[in-house]
């Protein structure tokens, strides 16, 4: 799985009570800028579709803490379907790289409903995708959702953000729905999650502004933690597994 030729980052997580993430983000806010996205909000939604195989293997290999592992995802940004990305995430112990590509909602559609092909006008990351799903059964297993609010500097390429109000949802087939999902919460009342990444270095100046010497690192996922609450098995998602093994 790792691949020398990738481009792998840093990624450090810390689950923190919203007052110590506040003060954090204020002192960011001096001296970092907010992601273009944010629009007048300062924030902005993102709602994944979360994918695993027949055997639950993703979310074991992160309960084992298995040091070599990868999620497959299907993401969008405040609840529009106008930029729908497939993303695969990599990870190395604390160093991470994510391929992305853009796709259709009718390709999503046809993700959904078992009937995307290889196609070689597809993008190769979409092929190897629908690869995955034909010999690893795999199929959708829940949709995270949060808002967040990140900060970006050139220095050690730099990407901080603050992701709050994280939940999961059971409503497999609504990632495009504009509306609420009914939805849980993953973290305790008044927790919040900071994410921090960076290539080669960390600039002192941004460590010391989030670092409060109380800050635990965290190692497993949102994904992880949105299903640990409601984990049973392959029985909760295998009618999917049918569908998206179906041969044409």
């Amino acid at each position: 799985m790792f691949d020398e030729k990738k481009h792998y980052r840093h990624e450090y997580k810390y689950i923190e009570p919203e007052l110590r993430l506040k003060a954090a983000e204020l002192r960011l806010d001096t001296f970092m800028k907010k992601d273009s996205h944010t629009g007048d909000k300062g924030f902005y939604s993102i709602r994944s579709l979360y994918f695993d195989d027949y055997f639950d293997s993703f979310l074991m290999e992160n309960i084992d803490g298995v040091d070599e592992r990868e999620k497959w995802r299907i993401r969008i940004y405040d609840r529009s379907s106008d930029f729908i990305s497939l993303e695969r995430k990599s990870r190395k112990a604390d160093l991470i790289s994510k391929d992305s590509c853009r796709i259709s909602k009718d390709t999503f559609a046809k993700i959904m409903d078992g009937t995307v092909r290889v196609e070689d006008d597809n993008p190769p990351l979409l092929n190897v995708f629908i690869v995955t799903i034909r010999t690893k059964a795999l199929h959708p297993a829940v949709i995270v959702e949060y808002e967040r609010t990140p900060f970006a500097a050139k220095e050690g390429n730099t990407r901080i953000t603050f992701d709050r109000n994280i939940r999961s949802s059971s409503e497999l087939d609504a990632l495009l729905a504009d509306r609420e999902l009914a939805s849980r919460p993953v973290l305790e009342t008044g927790q919040n999650l900071l994410e921090v990444k960076y290539d080669a270095f960390l600039p002192n100046h941004f460590q010391h502004a989030i670092e409060t010497g109380h800050m635990h690192r965290e190692t497993f996922s949102k994904y992880y933690l949105s299903r640990k609450f409601n984990y049973t098995g392959t029985s909760a998602t295998g009618h999917y597994v049918g569908r998206l093994l179906r041969v044409h």
